[in-house]
């Protein structure tokens, strides 16, 4: 039985084993890469229903009419944006401070950061 070799010269070898070595090493990240951004998508979210769930609570047990219109507002354009946009909820009453503080105790106990958290007087541009 006669074997048949590959002949290939040296660079067309080389290149053939870095691109077979680069598909090997690459593609597990790209794969991992995926599924962290599923993961981040999905804590996105979830930080979301916690918000939504804590605020209709909080609103609940809380007078609404405590709450001025433009702070109701503002909380539900963050809502809205999927909790993603840079919206500044105003605290500027004590309720409405009140209000805040209860709901990022809440988040940070479930784990979002502050930054996560709409609540901001900061001039917007």
């Amino acid at each position: 039985m006669k074997l048949s070799v590959l002949r290939l010269n040296i660079p067309q070898a080389i290149l053939m084993h870095t691109s077979l070595l680069a598909a090997v090493l690459v593609a597990p990240m790209l794969l991992c890469a995926d599924e962290a951004r599923a993961d981040e998508q999905s804590w996105s979210q979830r930080k979301c229903q916690f918000y939504q769930s804590f605020r209709d609570q909080l609103q609940t047990s809380q007078d609404k009419s405590e709450l001025g219109e433009e702070f109701l507002k503002s909380e539900d354009a963050f809502v809205a944006s999927g909790c993603t946009g840079r919206i500044h909820v105003c605290p500027t009453t004590e309720a409405e401070l009140d209000y805040a503080n209860k709901m990022s105790l809440r988040m940070m106990n479930e784990g979002a950061t502050g930054s996560f958290l709409p609540y901001s007087c900061a001039p917007t541009d």
